[in-house]
């Protein structure tokens, strides 16, 4: 059997709430009371946990969607089942009479969509009917996202915490002013306290301070630390951060231009004048930083950089961790690995492997 895990009721006056985290994937196992997602309205975050032990099914929300109270999450496929139900998905793994490309299923893959739910056409699944149900999955996503300092009502402010103090913190500050959110200060390893970082907002401490903040209620945080050359320092506090048990929010600044169909993970910061086309997914905690384009059916996974002035073509895919240097372009179709390093001014037109460092000539280095 199957239970149905719906968006519960937190206040009486508020209808609707905001998917801030999603701590589950389809066809992962989990034991009663693990959180399955966290939830805000304009008063409190919430946790929603597994009433039983199962594996889950059907599951068709994304982080920033706004969620009727009542309306379903997920799908909870229980241990109590003796009625052969099975993952939404099998059924497209059998039926032999539906082709599914290969490219199709990378695709799906990448964007997280359960093939059961794509529509095949004349027989068939390919690229671009995958591509369509990215699409109109994320239809409401960016609605919820591009509306981020509309949908905090007034005198209804947050509390955070941005971890770092230097340039990139203030670009965040500036990015997130008017959103709502009161942001207690910065937090930072090397800076004194009271060094002031922007906008009236200053170091409060180092990162041990980072349980006392949440413990007293301070339960959204931003990194504030980008990585010119390595996302590594970044992905550590945006993983610390998370275990701690803060919300960690995209944050996209009002002169961004985002696709309505484009998608956009949590964590995520679209600085100023940046660009993101349609059909676009952008994975947890990346940056897409001042005035870079990335153009229609681009793919950029967790924890990659894309600096100030980088163009990426459609149908780009950039893997998790990988930093792309200011003024570099990269051309259509080209796929670019895991922690690769591509140099400021650099032109890729060809496919560049995991690990890799492309110098502003293009010669190619393993490290």
């Amino acid at each position: 059997m199957s239970v149905l895990v719906e968006a519960p009721r937190v206040n009486a006056n508020e209808d609707h709430l905001q998917l801030i985290d999603i701590r589950v994937q389809q066809g992962q196992r989990m034991e009663h009371g693990d959180i399955l997602f966290v939830l805000e309205t304009t008063k409190a975050a919430v946790e929603v946990f597994a009433p039983e032990a199962g594996v889950v099914g059907r599951l068709d929300v994304k982080v920033g969607d706004f969620i009727p109270v009542g309306a379903l999450l997920c799908e909870l496929i229980t241990d109590n089942t003796n009625t052969g139900s099975v993952i939404p998905g099998a059924a497209i793994e059998d039926a032999k009479e539906i082709a599914i490309t290969a490219k199709a299923r990378k695709i799906a893959s990448e964007f997280g969509i359960n093939l059961a739910d794509v529509s095949p056409l004349d027989g068939r699944i390919g690229e671009a009917q995958v591509r369509a149900a990215a699409s109109q999955r994320s239809s409401t996503v960016h609605t919820a996202l591009a509306g981020l300092a509309s949908a905090v009502p007034a005198g209804s402010a947050r509390r955070a915490v941005i971890i770092g103090g230097g340039g990139h913190a203030a670009c965040v500050i500036d990015a997130l002013d008017g959103s709502g959110y009161e942001i207690v200060g910065c937090t930072d390893q090397a800076l004194p306290i009271g060094h002031h970082v922007c906008s009236g907002i200053s170091v409060i401490g180092k990162e041990d301070c980072l349980e006392r903040l949440f413990g007293e209620g301070t339960a959204y945080a931003f990194i504030g630390i980008g990585g010119a050359q390595s996302n590594e320092q970044r992905r550590a506090k945006f993983e610390r951060a998370t275990a701690i048990g803060f919300v960690l929010p995209p944050v996209i600044h009002p002169s961004a231009i985002v696709s309505k169909a484009a998608v956009i993970g949590h964590g995520c910061h679209v600085l100023v004048g940046a660009t993101i086309g349609p059909r676009c997914t952008i994975g947890t905690n990346v940056v897409v930083n001042q005035g870079t384009i990335i153009c229609h059916d681009s793919i950029v996974l967790d924890h990659a950089h894309l600096t100030p002035g980088a163009i990426i073509a459609g149908g780009v895919n950039i893997g998790p961790m990988t930093v792309v240097g200011m003024g570099a372009t990269v051309l259509l179709g080209v796929r670019i690995g895991a922690n690769c390093l591509i140099h400021n001014g650099a032109h890729i037109s060809a496919d560049v492997g995991d690990n890799t460092i492309v110098d502003a000539q293009g010669r190619r280095y393993l490290p």
